[in-house]
């Protein structure tokens, strides 16, 4: 009885400390600031959807080497 009440216990502590913030607590998504890098890997998978529709390329490494350029360039 002594291990279970203990277990449950556990159980419900683990939960409450485990739960996300709340609402309150974050920043809203309109003040996150998009970085540079991350403005460009946005364009660059816009780009590839592009791509693999005018050159019917498929495939990881097709992506890949698509990115790596873009991202240089």
């Amino acid at each position: 009885m002594t291990k279970t009440l203990t277990a449950a216990l556990a159980a419900a502590w683990l939960a409450t400390t485990m739960m996300p913030a709340t609402a309150e607590d974050k920043k809203p998504a309109e003040e996150k600031k998009v970085t540079a890098q991350q403005q460009r890997m946005k364009d660059c998978a816009a780009k590839w959807k592009d791509e693999k529709k005018a050159k019917n390329v498929k495939g990881r490494e097709a992506y890949r080497t698509f990115m790596s350029g873009c991202l240089k360039g």
